[in-house]
């Protein structure tokens, strides 16, 4: 067994940060590699060879404690204020304000000065507009994990969010599940790199990122999809897959790390007590049972994985719209859900070029794509109602 963990192979890590917690003497730190992807690097001299790292390693071995069967259903908050500020449906924030109101802490993703995403953990209502909304970049967990495991120490509750091989870092950092913390995992496609995003967000603003204020990849200012907003200042810039490189790669699933093309998790359950995710090409039939839910204005599915995860969906359903629904329904537009994204056969090439030439190559690769951008915007111009009808004819 190895004494210190060592990333020989790129799709056998995926950043989770499970190491760098679990290492007493901080000789593991996060370091980006040349498309900017991080992985951990060992300083030996400080090592003391316990293998704590190798233990909680996801990819070691078969996660524990995976969920494997679930009930669905399509959900929506009924306080417009947060629906509008969320990219979906809300849930996520109404399960967060439920443990805040136990006097309990939150921890998900949120923008931090010059352009990194972190995990950070707040503790009061007003601190949650930071972690709503969907970031399509890989965020950094820092020493999140050890922070959790203190207060669950401490007696207070703790919902923690994040992509499913987070979740799986969170639980093999602290060795099992404990009563008082509720795990939220998203469907996950994959992420880029943050380096790859402040190329893209540099250019966009031409050259001037450091005025950047707020990013939106989902901005509900342009309805229920996938487009989002810049924001430096006084001025706001639409932010899309017409728009940036990056983006439309992202869409294209193109630039991810490659352990999200090699992704276990899909197969072997949920690691969340709840996943979420959009309700993508939800029917008319559904819309109708959750009792006045506009889907223009965003609508989740969520999967309740187990017993913890229905207790705290049946504490914050008196503040839902929502219907049951069957994952088979769920799966027909969230693939990610059973399988791991497939990379095209420009994905290689690609990232080739962007370690090679930078933020050129992804510019030079995108132009090719005149037909795609042509046709995006066409469907662009068709109103939600005739796409939901169209849907519902396939």
């Amino acid at each position: 067994m190895r004494k210190y963990i060592i990333v020989e192979q790129a799709e056998k890590c995926c950043g989770c940060g499970a190491c760098v917690n679990a290492c007493a003497r901080g000789a593991i730190t996060m370091k980006e590699d040349k498309a900017g992807f991080i992985f951990p690097a060992v300083d030996t001299a400080q090592c003391v060879e316990c293998g704590r790292c190798v233990e909680v390693c996801v990819f070691d071995k078969k996660q524990q404690g995976a969920h494997e069967s679930c009930t669905v259903y399509a959900a929506a908050v009924r306080d417009k204020a947060v629906l509008g500020e969320s990219s979906s449906g809300g849930i996520f924030t109404a399960l967060a304000t439920a443990v805040l109101e136990k006097g309990g802490a939150v921890f998900g993703a949120a923008w931090e000065p010059g352009l990194s995403l972190e995990h950070i953990c707040v503790e009061s209502p007003k601190q949650l507009q930071r972690l709503r909304g969907s970031k399509y970049v890989q965020s950094t967990t820092g020493s999140t994990f050890r922070r959790v495991k203190e207060l669950l120490q401490a007696g207070r509750y703790v919902c923690y969010s994040g992509t499913p091989c987070q979740i799986a870092g969170l639980k093999a950092y602290l060795g099992g599940e404990d009563e008082k913390l509720l795990t939220v995992d998203i469907i996950c496609h994959g992420v880029p790199s943050m380096k790859m995003l402040r190329d893209d967000l540099n250019a966009l603003t031409g050259g001037n990122s450091a005025a950047i204020r707020d990013v939106r990849f989902r901005d509900k200012a342009y309805g229920w999809g996938v487009k989002g907003s810049v924001s430096t200042g006084s001025t706001k810039i639409k932010y899309n897959a017409n728009t940036s490189p990056y983006y439309f790669y992202f869409l294209e699933g193109e630039v991810y790390r490659e352990s999200c093309y090699h992704c276990r998790f899909p197969a072997e359950g949920r690691q969340g007590d709840i996943t979420l995710g959009d309700y993508w090409g939800i029917r008319s039939a559904l819309i109708d049972k959750m009792g006045g839910a506009n889907p223009d204005l965003g609508i989740s599915c969520v999967l309740v994985n187990s017993e913890k995860g229905k207790q705290w969906f049946e504490a914050i359903a008196p503040a839902l719209a929502y219907a049951p629904s069957t994952r088979e329904s769920v799966e027909k537009r969230n693939g990610q859900l059973s399988k791991a994204s497939v990379p095209l056969p420009e994905h290689k090439a690609l990232l080739e070029g962007y370690e090679q030439r930078g933020y050129a190559a992804f510019c030079s690769g995108y132009k090719k794509h005149t037909k795609d951008h042509l046709l995006r915007k066409a469907k662009e111009m068709v109103p939600s109602k005739v796409k939901r009808k169209l849907n519902e004819l396939r």
